[in-house]
């Protein structure tokens, strides 16, 4: 099995290697050439796997080692029997020490108590969950705003209106989705950075 990958991808060997021969490229560089003899293609977000990529080629999985999948044509794969998967939360950690990292800096080149603020986090799934546990338990004041979430759960969830309006730090844990019930492109629009405080 011949499989073809991002290089920047950590740790290929120890997980793919058992799998066939795999052919490292950048990931900006795969073109039709490179994935011509695939079965199976890895890729982070900067490669756009669509169909004027893959379609003559024998790729039949698709693994995309971000958390997104905007730059999958999920629709074609279906219509051409490819399989994929994405690593939902695999960032989870990183992404909220990072938000903390953040927030703790602002506090000191500003002088701000961050206890005396309430936060606004809109998405509660794997990232903004654990970032929404962290911030409780620190003590702040946190509204979180998930319309799926709210709409399977109930709950103490928040419009995004109520969280532009009434929070001082707002963080966004969405993927980018242009259909469905709870789209998140253009989330915020200009009508809605009017509102922030």
């Amino acid at each position: 099995m011949r499989i073809v990958a991002d290089e920047n991808i950590p740790l290929l060997d120890a997980f793919f290697a058992h799998f066939g021969e795999i052919h490292r490229l950048p990931g900006r560089a795969m073109d039709r050439a490179a994935v011509a003899d695939a079965d199976i293609l890895l890729v982070r977000s900067v490669t756009a796997v669509t169909r004027e990529l893959l379609e003559g080629s024998p790729v039949r999985f698709v693994g995309t080692c971000t958390i997104g999948t905007d730059h999958l044509d999920l629709d074609w794969f279906q219509q051409a029997g490819i399989q994929w998967a994405s690593a939902p939360g695999c960032n989870a950690r990183g992404v909220v020490d990072y938000v903390l990292g953040s927030l703790l800096t602002l506090a000191e080149i500003e002088g701000v108590d961050l206890a005396q603020r309430t936060y606004g986090v809109v998405g509660a799934g794997q990232v903004g969950g654990r970032l929404i546990s962290v911030l409780k338990a620190l003590g702040w004041n946190v509204l979180v705003c998930d319309p799926p979430r709210q709409a399977a759960e109930g709950g103490d969830f928040v419009s995004l209106d109520e969280i532009l309006q009434r929070c001082d730090v707002i963080s966004l844990h969405t993927p980018l989705s242009k259909t469905g019930t709870s789209p998140t492109w253009h989330l915020l629009d200009d009508a809605r950075l009017r509102q922030l405080r």
